[in-house]
């Protein structure tokens, strides 16, 4: 089974791509090609973290996982850790944002946030699938946002 595997973002708007990039090259790396769905909620949840939940001077990391059952996506960012987590929330029909945790909650099996230490929170989808038998080494970046 492959490894998991991470890579740190500066905060900035060409990351989203990089982040989304970086997730396809894993997971072809890995052996999945129909992966749309992940790389779409790689990029809402990037989105997020650059808009809402990272300071400027912190970026966000992915983090990929194979699983038995599938590939965990986790976005960890650097928010307030006095500000509540977020929720879903059913946004305006003209409003032009406010839907990265509704496409996730949507496209995923499973999804969640959790505080992440010293501060900051971890926004964590599921994706079943079904992963190549022979394993894959990728490498990983150890930065931390």
């Amino acid at each position: 089974m492959p490894e998991a595997t991470q890579r740190f973002f500066e905060h900035r708007p060409e990351s989203v791509k990089a982040a989304r990039d970086f997730t396809t090259r894993t997971l072809r790396d890995w052996g999945l090609d129909d992966t749309g769905d992940i790389r779409l909620v790689v990029s809402e949840l990037a989105t997020n973290a650059l808009a809402h939940g990272s300071d400027r001077d912190h970026g966000f990391l992915v983090r990929l996982e194979a699983q038995t059952d599938g590939v965990r996506l986790e976005v960890h960012d650097s928010r307030d850790p006095h500000r509540p987590l977020p929720e879903p929330a059913e946004p305006d029909p003209a409003a032009e944002t406010g839907r990265g945790l509704v496409i996730a909650a949507a496209f995923a099996a499973r999804w969640g946030v959790t505080p992440r230490q010293p501060r900051g929170k971890i926004v964590w989808s599921h994706f079943p699938t079904v992963l190549p038998a022979a394993p894959v080494q990728v490498g990983q970046e150890v930065r931390t946002c």
